[in-house]
């Protein structure tokens, strides 16, 4: 078990090698008034807009309480370098004719009430940069007990990318496993952003069917920290939500200048306004974090080539936490300077069992 907090050693080489863009503060942020940004300040407040936006995702239907088809004691080679105690195949289907394929994998020593989650980016699972750490991390939860859930993004991984198409006469996509096909489905009655989160909502639903949860830990990397931030910020039997360079307050996305990244077709503004509008990345931060026994890690790679780099966070890190607290929780970034990659790095593991310790 890890007995004290993980310390980041900043990688000198890599540091040596990037623009003053990735090691101070963009001119833009300075000055920035993050607590006028921050509009959620009371638990009224929370409440309010957690309702709002369960309103605006299912049109005034409510959580969904739906669980998925379960096809217990598979084997999938992707997980076979685990250590558990059997794996479960979880179905799920959804509008316009999406299907989600999941996997629930079971501890050899399970803790009652335990549940992790790790949430895979944009077509990660069977790359070996992004599969060995997910495997990492999944075996860091299972090693504590977790069932632990591996979910892929809607059209990405295990999830084939095929769906009805919005009309009759529409063609077909250029690329089928784009998000950015997404948008030719929003409509005043259906929100898209539902698809990223139903398979999620089902399989935690199905364990809690079996047994009261008493800590439910996601890990999200990449697009996945984006599904990691919006799920923890509707659901608050989420206890501990980590993200890994997936998100940014919409303030710092064309920053550094040398490398802007605005996000995929759901993490942009005008893809989906009427969420955004509801709340913002840095009230989802607070959403996700604020309640009694409930924290949030934003992991950051300073030297990202992809995603969210350098210390832009600077800027709002302190204003969100300190808001956090006043609400009954924890938030927290983390810098990671350890490696230059688009990745979950051993020291972001090593936070994810430093975190789970402690809670223990």
């Amino acid at each position: 078990m890890t007995a004290t907090r993980p310390r980041p050693v900043v990688d000198a080489t890599i540091e040596a090698s990037r623009g003053p863009g990735w090691r101070t503060m963009p001119a833009e942020a300075v000055g920035v008034d993050v607590d006028r940004l921050l509009t959620v300040r009371s638990t009224e407040d929370v409440a309010d807009r957690r309702r709002r936006l369960i309103d605006h995702l299912w049109k005034g239907a409510g959580l969904p309480s739906a669980t998925p088809s379960i096809n217990s004691g598979v084997t999938i080679a992707d997980l076979d370098p685990l250590d558990h105690g059997g794996v479960d195949r979880a179905t799920s289907s959804m509008s316009h004719g999406l299907a989600s394929t999941s996997y629930l994998v079971h501890p050899r020593r399970p803790e009652p009430g335990r549940l992790g989650f790790f949430l895979a980016g944009h077509g990660n699972a069977g790359k070996p940069v992004y599969h060995r750490p997910r495997l990492a991390a999944m075996q860091t939860l299972l090693d504590r007990g977790y069932r632990v859930a591996a979910v892929d993004m809607p059209l990405q991984g295990w999830n084939a990318p095929v769906m009805d198409l919005p009309t009759s006469d529409a063609p077909p996509p250029a690329d089928p496993a784009s998000h950015e096909r997404f948008g030719a489905y929003e409509r005043p009655d259906f929100c898209t952003a539902t698809f990223f989160l139903e398979p999620v909502l089902a399989l935690l639903n199905h364990v809690a069917r079996a047994a009261p949860l008493t800590d439910v830990v996601t890990f999200g990397f990449s697009g996945g920290a984006w599904t990691t931030v919006l799920h923890a910020a509707i659901d608050p039997r989420v206890t501990l939500s980590i993200q890994v360079a997936g998100t940014w307050p919409f303030y710092l996305r064309p920053h550094p200048a040398e490398h802007p990244n605005f996000g995929d077709w759901e993490q942009r503004r005008e893809s989906l306004p009427g969420l955004y509008d509801i709340a913002g990345y840095l009230d989802l931060y607070l959403l996700g974090a604020a309640g009694a026994g409930r924290r949030q890690l934003q992991i950051l790679n300073r030297f990202d080539p992809s995603c969210f780099p350098g210390v832009g966070h600077r800027s709002y890190a302190q204003p969100v936490r300190d808001r956090a607290g006043a609400l009954g929780g924890d938030w927290e970034v983390i810098d990671d300077p350890t490696h230059g990659e688009h990745k979950v790095s051993d020291y972001a593991v090593a936070m994810l069992a430093h975190e789970l310790d402690r809670r223990s």
